[in-house]
């Protein structure tokens, strides 16, 4: 399974994958597949990690947006914090 964001924010093209049965991997450190990263719970890329086992490209995609806004918001938090 995969799902293509193009964010403004971060100006770039983020890809979610699952290039197995379970885990959901991001390309945010520049590696496709398993070589990104693997996405967590609330947005993070460490913890309890998040996975889909179905085959519904439309939960699949509802699962990467949720994450990929729960990132952002800690992305903006940090911004904010260094200024």
């Amino acid at each position: 399974m995969k799902l293509t964001i193009k964010s403004r924010k971060l100006g770039k093209t983020i890809t979610f994958t699952r290039p197995g049965s379970e885990y959901i991997y991001a390309d945010l450190n520049g590696k496709p597949g398993t070589l990104g990263v693997q996405i967590c719970k609330g947005g993070w890329m460490s913890g309890s990690t998040m996975f889909y086992l179905g085959s519904d490209q439309t939960i699949f995609n509802a699962l990467c947006r949720y994450w990929y806004r729960a990132y952002m918001r800690h992305t903006e938090h940090e911004n904010s914090n260094s200024l």
